[in-house]
């Protein structure tokens, strides 16, 4: 029976995915978010049949039918990954509020994603979206608390405020060694995830970014001093602690987090 209902959930997450890519592409655009969609290489519209989410990059063999320019792999790909991760999130949680939320913030946090990876850029407004939602969960889904939501927040903008500082130290001749939008990045996952979960997605970014780092320069696709969207790996990370919270941070022995910082604090 869960499997019957995960088939229209990944179905409505590739819907969710085909929603994401057509949101970044037009804020990378400064396009109104509404209105007729068209080609990304040329100025024509497209069709039913050339926008459907997959199935169209499938018919097209990955050309536009119409101008023939190719058609970026990365957007069946976001398709099928949101697909797969609501459908991850409901074999594990079921259909409920936490589903729904959770949901919604795989959904924030991989348009944060697509914007960084293709774009290099995160928006203020899309996560000032994402916090209104994260704090409303705080409230309405079972086993979270605003105060845990705060804390994480307080702890993951405080930690990438100091590595923010510290890169321009270091590295005084770079000029954006590390982007002010994953502190606000950084801020929304401390929302999302809580107190103290969020240290654990912390501690998986950096590990995901340096093993992406190491394939691009060995396969050449990027050298020494070249750009890397860290918040890649920092969205990843926290889809990840989404779906599988309890054994992520059993693994990383977060749970005595915060018995460690009452007793540093002699409570």
């Amino acid at each position: 029976m869960t499997l019957l209902f995960a088939i229209p959930v990944f179905l409505a997450g590739v819907l969710a995915g085909f929603v994401i890519n057509v949101i970044a592409t037009r804020l990378a655009a400064n396009r109104p978010l509404l209105g007729p969609l068209h080609c990304t290489r040329s100025p024509h519209p497209l069709d039913g049949r050339q926008v459907a989410p997959v199935i169209g990059y499938a018919l097209q063999r990955g050309r536009c039918s119409t101008c023939g320019k190719n058609i970026s792999v990365s957007y069946p790909l976001v398709e099928l990954a949101m697909g797969a991760i609501w459908a991850a999130l409901f074999a594990v949680e079921g259909f409920g509020i936490a589903f729904v939320f959770h949901a919604l913030y795989a959904a924030i946090l991989m348009l944060v994603l697509v914007n960084d990876w293709k774009h290099r850029d995160i928006y203020v407004t899309v996560i000032a979206l994402g916090s209104v939602v994260a704090i409303a969960g705080s409230l309405l889904v079972p086993g979270a608390s605003l105060a845990s939501a705060l804390i994480g927040a307080a702890v993951a903008g405080a930690f990438f405020a100091l590595a923010y500082l510290l890169a321009k130290l270091i590295f005084p001749r770079i000029e954006e060694p590390l982007g002010f939008g994953d502190i606000l990045l950084a801020l929304l996952m401390g929302l999302m995830l809580g107190w103290p979960n969020v240290v654990g997605a912390l501690l998986i970014g950096p590990l995901l970014a340096g093993a992406a780092t190491v394939v691009l320069l060995v396969s050449r696709r990027r050298k020494l001093g070249d750009f890397i969207p860290y918040g890649v790996a920092l969205c990843a990370a926290a889809i990840l602690f989404l779906i599988y919270p309890g054994p992520l941070a059993e693994a990383l022995n977060l749970t005595a987090l915060p018995v460690v910082f009452s007793g540093f604090f002699g409570q």
